[in-house]
């Protein structure tokens, strides 16, 4: 007899990693004006982002600053009409941190700063972390297979298993089962503190990091 089942395995981890992602633009009816305060901007993003680096430990283990990039335009009036030309000049950043003290101090300071808006935190493991808990989930999702084939051969009075044949989700011959994405991390928005709270750093909760795995399984009985 053969028995093809599919296991299944999922693990909750704390993240180890949050990357905070920024945009520092600045609007103005010339363009020397948009330009030259957005480069200021990245010019004091830059200085802080040194000293972080240079701290020991340092909180942060990686930054991108992108090119400044401008845009120009002619707004249209209330009344439908094409008022005098803006100017934006904008710049994208991302900062990975090891320390949510240090992150919550960032995103409060930036945070407040005209002209920056703080978009986001992703949270994610280290890929050493992810490379030794992917084999945990899928060894657990392998176990998970042979016991649910187990079940099932001894509810039929069946004699030991023996495995024939084990793959990712459909790829088994002969069967197909759709593949569930494994997620590897989880984002979520940096908000102000409430009107009226106490001054301080912002308070980021991580969010667990879900990994998933999945596997199908084929088992002859004797």
């Amino acid at each position: 007899m053969d028995i093809t089942v599919t296991g299944r395995a999922s693990m909750a981890l704390a993240p180890e990693r949050a990357t905070v992602k920024m945009t520092l633009a600045s609007e103005a009816r010339d363009a020397e004006s948009a330009l030259a305060r957005t480069t200021e901007l990245v010019g004091h993003l830059t200085t802080h982002l040194e000293r972080l680096a240079a701290v020991r430990p340092s909180p942060i283990t990686w930054s991108e600053i992108e090119p400044i990039l401008t845009r120009s335009w002619r707004p249209w009036s209330v009344k439908g009409n094409l008022t005098a030309m803006r100017y934006t000049a904008t710049c994208e950043a991302q900062v990975k941190f090891s320390d949510p003290a240090a992150l919550g101090h960032f995103v409060d300071g930036w945070g407040d700063v005209d002209g920056v808006t703080v978009h986001s935190v992703v949270w994610t493991l280290t890929d050493p972390t992810r490379t030794e808990q992917e084999a945990a989930v899928l060894r657990c999702a392998v176990g998970s297979a042979r016991d649910r084939a187990q079940a099932i051969s001894d509810a039929a009075g069946s004699g030991e298993l023996q495995l024939v044949e084990i793959a990712d989700p459909g790829l088994l011959g002969g069967v197909g089962i759709s593949h569930t994405p494994t997620p590897y991390a989880a984002a979520t928005t940096a908000a102000p503190a409430p009107p009226g709270t106490l001054a301080g750093p912002i308070q980021i909760t991580p969010e667990d990091i879900e990994l998933f795995a999945e596997v199908q399984a084929r088992f002859g009985t004797e």
